[in-house]
Parts: structure tokens; C-alpha cells; sequence
């Protein structure tokens, strides 16, 4: 076989079937390895998943606890005007961004907050007197016509 030069590498193989088991060898490490990388995403995924499940189920129950100390209402009613995409927590598992949605919502629903406007326009209603309806001539004919 002829042998030529070029940039000073030799074009012929010396053993073939070494470089064939080479490459053999190569291409079942690199399958190997993606099988591995595919599992272990696989893996993540299902952490990541299970992670953000409990860490949704923390900071419900930590948001919870924080409107427990300054509202004595049913939270539930509060919860549901709540942002919980935007809340998160800081190192110390407190949670970032409650405060500003606790404000807003005291302006947009002041009636959440404070009980004398819960129940403003309400608070007579055990004195207040019965509206009658007005009865009608035939009406009156039929209540003594039926004895009553």
C-alpha cells in the first residue's frame, strides 16, 4: 500500500480491527452514558415534581399560619383572593410577598378586615319591623268566607 502524507499524518490504518473494536467499544460507552443521562432526567423530574407538591402544600400552610396572627376571620375566605404564584419563601422558610397582598386586599375588600363594615346596614335588623303586603278586597272576602 502506498503511503501518502498529508499535514504529517499517515493515511493507512496499521491495525483495523483495533480500531473497529475502538469504536465499538466507543459507541456502547456513549449509549451507556445516554441511558444514564435519560434516567437521571427522568429522576429529576419526578423530584422536582414531588418537590413542588410539598412546597405548595408548605407555603398554603405558612400562609395560613401567618393571616392566623394578625386576622381572626375564616382564612378560607381570604385564601381565595390570594396569589400564590407570586408568594415564595425566603432561607429562613418565611414567606416573601404575603404582606403586600394582605394591604392590597384590606383596600379592595375592607369588609374582609374589619366586622363593623361586614355587617354595616345589618346591625339593626333584630328591631327592624316586618314589611306587610296590603290586602286586596277579594282577598279579605276569602280569609272570612274560609274562617280565617
Amino acid at each position: 500500500m502506498e503511503e501518502t502524507q498529508m499535514d504529517g499524518t499517515s493515511e493507512e490504518i496499521k491495525d483495523p480491527a483495533a480500531v473497529l473494536a475502538a469504536l465499538d467499544r466507543a459507541k456502547k460507552d456513549a449509549k451507556q452514558s445516554r441511558e444514564e443521562k435519560e434516567a437521571l432526567e427522568a429522576k429529576l423530574a419526578q423530584y422536582e415534581q414531588e418537590n413542588a407538591k410539598f412546597s405548595g402544600k408548605l407555603l398554603r400552610e405558612k400562609v395560613i399560619q401567618e393571616i392566623s396572627k394578625t386576622w381572626v376571620g375564616n382564612h378560607e375566605r381570604l385564601l381565595k383572593y390570594l396569589k400564590f404564584e407570586t408568594l415564595s419563601f425566603d432561607d429562613e422558610l418565611n414567606v416573601v410577598g404575603l404582606d403586600d397582598q394582605i394591604k392590597e386586599l384590606k383596600k379592595d375588600f375592607p369588609e374582609l378586615f374589619d366586622p363593623k363594615l361586614l355587617v354595616a346596614g345589618k346591625g339593626d335588623s333584630a328591631d327592624a319591623k316586618s314589611v306587610e303586603k296590603p290586602i286586596s278586597a277579594s282577598e279579605k272576602l276569602a280569609k272570612v268566607a274560609l274562617g280565617r
